[in-house]
């Protein structure tokens, strides 16, 4: 499932579990050894332009031969794409999502396409070879790959540093530390996170992933197989140790006032004027928060859960990913552009226009001063990947339940069982 932040930036939860009775996997392999020359077709997220346009005029420079022809288009790109997919007027390069559900009916995401035959087998390309086996599962089908996995992103907290440093206080790197950021923000006339609690299909779900890295996922292996295959007890988990926390830092005003009337867009317009001191969000928002507060330092960082910063996981995710339609018209020069992307150059490129870091690992490359925190953590490989549910229902409830229970409609215990309800009837 896509997450709308509303702030120009989408991020991806997995929600389906694998289907039994899939089809069968995709095109026979390209290969780049034909003339590259003629026109390659694509289309990407206007949001993200300078991801991918300074890549692709490049690439026209060092192949003379080549256009580059990219429609840069806002909106739901998904709905778009699956659209011309299936009149066949689909480009040459495709903007997908990570991971996915193999024999589903629709969605854009790799797994889907990939298992209806609609994507280029492009394991011969050298790249493919360098992948981290944690991303893996989310670009490969049946033992091949289909897309090029991109930037990975965090799920944590994003700080106006200037704003932190005109009142003089610090990003947290414990639990306690995080109360105290939310008392000392009220003390200077500002709030310390801006939730978009009133967001039902997104903002309330947030923290809640940004929490359980460390109280759930990243300490326990075995609760990532169990929320996949349908056996996960939320209320014997770290589960009900985060909505306790939740609830607290609402009853304690984190989130200011109104922020069950606020979405997640006026959130990052918050954090942007001074007004908030960050949002718990995907790292990717950064580039938007940047956007109408160029002057301001920005800073990402995980969210603590725990009173031991030793303790504390960073949630990571993958955000677009790269395909080549199994029809294209052009398949070679395609896949030299994919290449070409792999580049250490092009890939920083690549990174900067997301305001996140290259999914696979460059030798000699720096993350910028706002991503450096976040850089250590998946250098260290202390990061999880986030929770894959069995249906979407499941994480539509979450947003729902949490929003009541902020709204004191619900106790933790009530909100859990709610969580489990949805989550049961999608794992029958």
């Amino acid at each position: 499932m896509k997450i709308r932040t509303g702030l120009g930036v989408t991020a991806i939860v997995m929600t389906g579990a694998l289907l039994a009775g899939c089809s069968g996997g995709g095109a026979a392999p390209a290969s780049t050894s034909g003339e590259i020359t003629g026109t390659v077709t694509g289309i990407w997220d206007a949001t993200f332009k300078s991801s991918i346009d300074p890549i692709a005029k490049a690439f026209e420079k060092e192949h003379p031969g080549v256009k580059m022809d990219i429609t840069y288009q806002g909106g739901d790109l998904s709905s778009v794409l699956s659209t011309q997919l299936q009149a066949g007027t689909a480009p040459d390069i495709l903007i997908t999502f990570p991971g996915g559900t193999p024999g589903a009916g629709g969605g854009t995401t790799v797994l889907t396409l990939a298992s209806q035959g609609r994507l280029l087998d492009l394991s011969s390309s050298p790249w493919t070879k360098t992948i981290p086996d944690q991303w893996k599962s989310e670009v490969n089908y049946k033992d091949k790959t289909y897309a090029y996995p991109g930037i990975a992103q965090g799920m944590g907290a994003i700080y106006n540093q200037s704003t932190l440093d005109e009142y003089g206080l610090k990003i947290p790197t414990t639990l306690d530390e995080v109360f105290t950021l939310c008392a000392d923000a009220k003390d200077q006339g500002v709030y310390a996170y801006a939730q978009g609690l009133g967001e039902s299909t997104g903002g309330p779900q947030m923290m809640s992933y940004a929490q359980t890295a460390t109280l759930v996922y990243g300490p326990d292996p075995d609760a990532a197989k169990e929320t996949t295959d349908g056996t996960f007890d939320f209320a014997k988990s770290g589960w009900k140790d985060q909505l306790e926390i939740y609830k607290k830092m609402n009853d304690e005003g984190c989130f200011g006032e109104g922020a069950l009337g606020r979405d997640r867009a006026q959130g990052g317009d918050d954090v942007a004027a001074g007004r908030a001191l960050g949002i718990v969000d995907v790292s990717a928002v950064m580039s938007a928060i940047q956007a109408k507060a160029p002057d301001a330092k920005l800073a990402f960082a995980p969210m603590p859960a725990t009173n031991d910063a030793k303790e504390t996981v960073a949630a990571a995710l993958l955000g677009y990913t790269l395909a080549i339609n199994a029809k294209a018209k052009n398949p070679v020069a395609a896949q030299a552009f994919l290449e070409f992307l792999s580049e250490p150059k092009q890939i920083a490129t690549h990174a900067a226009g997301f305001a996140a870091l290259p999914a696979i690992p460059q030798e000699g490359y720096e993350a910028p001063a706002g991503l450096t925190e976040f850089a250590k953590y998946i250098d260290s490989g202390s990061f999880t990947k986030l929770p894959v549910w069995p249906n979407a229902n499941t994480q539509d409830t979450i947003n729902v339940a949490v929003q009541s229970l902020m709204l004191g409609n619900d106790t933790v215990d009530s909100t859990l069982a709610k969580i489990q309800a949805a989550y049961d009837k999608g794992a029958e």
